[in-house]
Parts: structure tokens; sequence; C-alpha cells
């Protein structure tokens, strides 16, 4: 391994999942999930408006509005917000009350809080496979229900979605759950609806790199009436009133200052996307034809959260290598897949493709702080480092 590439090791280790703060000495000029303000003058009035207020917590105002806000753009009776997506999926998978150590059906193929918040459930995950896209094998998924199955916990990544409608006939046909990790997915839009409208519900991210940021924090969608208010007990430590407990519960409550920056940037969710497009059609005219990019599919609206790129077998590192001198800072997204990890390779599972996405997957920068100009030599830089890696 390079120099370089161990340098990316360690920069990504001490960054974390998302965070764009290079490490001390590294001072890359362009980042992956490089985080953007819709409107900073409209923000800081609400902030103004919290401090004002008084009320900076507990499900106020600010949060109300988000809600409300957030469940008319998915088109949903119920949108919970919670402290972020990770302690959402874990609410989300107590509250539907799963047998305890039952299996939920999962894809490696995604950042590993999807599968730590199934364990952190009491249950346990079972590793599938996913197709070229990188979303969920329906096939392999539903092979692998036998009775102690009690869930499918789908991901929808990149700004893109799975075979939602495939997936909810199978989740009918077994009488499973089914739930989506959309955490890349506001304002995606599929054949059969929004995502946020499938399966018992799903979750989103409101990251600070996330195309609707609220630094951090997450929306729980849902048409369910009575998981959606058993989802809002859980968030406030189970309190149905001033003293009393009505369940097991935790603190996942968003503050106020929180939802004013998912507000003003939801608000904005069409300029980004807009302005995602046009990068991603840059991407697509300029990267070398040797590579694909991971695209929506005719019946999609993707929100091009993310450019994904599958790089030839083999080059994909030395071409992050390359990017990384010239101050590029991409990233193998995901890798390893989650099965790999540490804590799940006791698991032994053989996922072909998703094996194959993990070594060949390369995610670059774009967003609003990316412009197109940017994007024209930022492929470049990465057409370069696939011609000299050969």
């Amino acid at each position: 391994m390079s120099k370089a590439l161990e340098k990316a090791n360690i920069v990504e280790q001490a960054i974390g999942e998302y965070s764009s703060k290079p490490a001390e000495g590294s001072v890359p000029r362009y980042v992956v999930g490089k985080p953007n303000i819709f409107s900073p003058e409209i923000f800081l009035a609400r902030v103004q408006e919290v401090m004002d207020s008084g009320w900076h917590t507990n499900d106020g105002p600010m949060v109300q509005r988000l809600e409300a806000f957030a469940a008319k753009s998915f088109g949903v009776s119920n949108c919970i917000a919670v402290a972020n997506a990770t302690l959402g999926l874990e609410l989300l998978l107590q509250a539907l009350n799963l047998p305890a150590h039952s299996k939920v059906i999962v894809p490696s193929f995604t950042f590993v809080a999807s599968v730590h918040a199934i364990v952190r459930a009491g249950l346990r995950p079972e590793f599938c496979d996913v197709d070229e896209r990188g979303m969920i094998d329906c096939a392999h998924a539903e092979s692998l229900i036998d009775s102690d199955t009690s869930a499918i916990l789908a991901v929808n990544i990149y700004g893109f979605a799975c075979d939602v409608g495939r997936l909810e006939s199978i989740a009918q046909r077994h009488r499973i759950q089914l739930l989506f990790d959309s955490a890349h997915g506001v304002g995606v839009k599929t054949s059969t609806g929004s995502l946020g409208q499938h399966g018992s519900a799903e979750v989103f991210s409101l990251h600070a790199t996330k195309i609707v940021s609220g630094f951090e924090g997450g929306l729980i969608t849902t048409n369910n009436a009575s998981l959606a208010s058993a989802l809002r007990l859980a968030r406030n430590f189970g309190f149905s009133g001033y003293d009393q407990v009505s369940c097991v519960g935790t603190n996942a409550k968003l503050s106020e200052i929180h939802a004013a920056m998912a507000l003003t940037n939801f608000e904005g969710l069409e300029s980004a996307i807009s302005h995602n497009a046009k990068i991603f059609c840059v991407y697509e005219k300029e990267l070398s034809p040797e590579v694909r990019l991971i695209s929506p599919l005719a019946s999609e609206s993707s929100n091009y959260q993310y450019v994904a790129v599958k790089c030839p077998a083999g080059l994909r590192d030395h071409i992050l290598d390359h990017l990384l001198k010239n101050g590029v800072f991409a990233r193998r997204y995901f890798y390893p897949g989650v099965h790999q990890m540490d804590p799940y390779r006791a698991c032994q599972v053989d996922l072909p493709r998703t094996n194959a996405l993990c070594d060949s997957i390369l995610c670059l920068p774009t967003g609003p702080p990316v412009l197109a100009e940017d994007a024209v030599q930022i492929a470049a830089l990465f057409n370069a480092g696939l011609s000299i890696s050969r």
C-alpha cells in the first residue's frame, strides 16, 4: 500500500463517518460531503427566534414546523424528528416489538449503523447480497427468509432507490416487517411514490453532509399512527405525561437549533438537487468511458446525493492514491462490507457482488460547494490516475 493511501486510511479513521474536517496536515481542496447551507440569513433569523422563545428542546415549535414541512414533502401522515438516524433505526426496531433474537435481513453493502441498530435492538442481522447498483438483491433476500425472520431492513443508497415495490410484495407474502434505511434518500421519488412512503417506516439522515443538513439529526416517516405514537414516546424517555412513564425509552430528541438548520435546508432541497444533477452530468461527460457511474433508473428521480464511480478491477486504490496527492478527498464508500468488519466476521457469508463493489466503488465530491469547473478538474485528475495506475 502506498504512503498516500496509508495516510488516507488514517485520515478516514480520524475524521469519522461523513465528517468533512481534515486531519492535521491534510487539507484537501475537494471533500466528499462538504456541508452547505441553503440560506445562512434565514437560518440565523430562526436561531434568533429560538433564542428569544426560550424553548430550546423538548418538542418545541421549530421541531414541530420541521416535522410538518417534512411530512408534507414526503407525502406521509407522520414524521418524527430524532437526534440522528442511527437512533431513529434503533427506536423503530424496538417500537415494532419484533421477537427477541429474531433475524433481520440487511445488505452488507451499507454504512455500519444499519447493522449496529439491529444488534442493539436485540436482533440478529442476516446479511444479504446486492445487485450491480448496490441495492438489496430482492431474490437473495427472499431466499433467506425462514421461520426466524421477522423483518427486512433495506437500504436506499447514494440518492437512488431499491425495488421498493417488489420488496413490499415479498414482505406481505411472508408476513414480515419491511423497513428502509433511507439515510441518503430525502427528495428521491420512484414509480411507487416518494421515498418515505414505503414499508412500515423509513429513516432519513439530517447529518451535516446530507443534502438536507440539520448539523445532526434524523427523520422517521410512517403512515401508521400507532407506530408514530410509540416512536414519539420512546424518543423522550417514554414520558406520556409530566411525570408518567409508559414505556422504556431514551433521549433521542432533536433540539430547536438543529431543527432550524434542517428546516432551512429542506426549503432549499430542489435547488440542491438541481445543482447536484448538473454536477453529476459533468462527471458523466468528463470521466473516462472505462468507468461507470451508479445512475438513476428511468423510473426514479434522484437527489444525486453521491457520485459513485465503479472503477476497473484492481485500480480503485491507485486512483484514490492519485486523487489524494492532488487534494481530492474521495472516499471508498462503502468499504469494507459490514460482514467483513470485526464485530461481524463470524457470520462467514458469501456475498460476491458486495465484495466486488467494495473493491471498486469510489465516491467523488459533489454538492453545492462543488462547481462545474471543479468537477471538470476532479474528473481530469481521476482520468490521469486511471491512466498511470496501469
